[in-house]
């Protein structure tokens, strides 16, 4: 919530000459497909520039409420212990940029954006971070970093940033790689054009992750039916007990 009120607070803040598109960019597909035999996918973004300066991208998925929990020995036997609540966390993160990105002047806006793993983090930070203790800071900073271990791990957020290459004049293009664990939802793909620590342009396109054939009947009966699905599922494992007995029987 708070990446979208930036990006619409900069969209308006930003100059008639935007609006003249100096940047377009689309997806080889905006939609992923997850079956049962879907082992990841691969997208190429492409795009054009009509102005000069460094392009950014970043994928983010559906945010969502995760919880951190940290495991402690307690007489002999691992327990969850401590634990943190974090909101408003993509499900799928992943940058590139034209040039190495630490090379690139930042916009100020890139905290509020989210724009960049360290950002990222910060973006995790609870309301009213900025008065807490500074123990209580310290708790959150370290789980907030192991979050971010913890989706790096996953292969949900990327742990390095991508290269963009310019194909001649002003194309250039960038391929983004989904695991095959990859969460559906609607993600967004953002393309920044930055000069001098300012964005000049920006373009973002959806891409939409979702289940289908019979995985996407059992995930939509589980989540509109539940129900009904808790009832199938034990009729089925009666079924599939009664069959076992019969054929031990004989």
């Amino acid at each position: 919530m708070r990446v979208l009120l930036a990006l619409l607070f900069l969209g308006w803040l930003m100059p008639s000459s935007t609006h003249a598109r100096p940047l377009v960019a689309e997806l080889s597909s905006k939609d992923i497909l997850i079956h049962s035999a879907f082992n990841g996918t691969q997208l190429i973004l492409f795009g054009t520039r009509n102005d000069s300066g460094d392009i950014v991208v970043v994928v983010r998925g559906v945010p969502r409420t995760l919880y951190v929990r940290k495991k402690e020995r307690v007489m002999g036997i691992w327990m969850n212990r401590a634990s943190e609540k974090f909101e408003h966390v993509p499900s799928f993160y992943a940058m590139a940029s034209s040039r190495p990105y630490e090379e690139i002047p930042k916009s100020v806006y890139f905290n509020a954006l989210a724009i960049g793993y360290a950002q990222a983090v910060q973006s995790y930070r609870a309301h009213g971070y900025d008065m807490m203790e500074e123990e209580e800071r310290a708790r959150r900073e370290s789980f907030a970093h192991a979050l971010l271990t913890l989706m790096q791990e996953q292969r949900l957020y990327a742990p390095d940033i991508g290269t963009i290459q310019f194909i001649g004049g002003g194309l250039f293009r960038t391929s983004i790689n989904f695991p095959d664990n990859t969460p559906t939802g609607s993600y967004a793909a953002e393309i920044y054009l930055m000069r001098d620590g300012e964005i000049i342009s920006m373009h973002t396109t959806p891409i939409y992750v979702r289940k289908t054939g019979l995985d996407a009947w059992i995930y939509n009966l589980a989540h509109q039916s539940p129900a009904l699905y808790g009832m199938l599922a034990i009729a089925l494992a009666a079924l599939g007990g009664t069959l076992a007995i019969r054929l031990f029987a004989r």
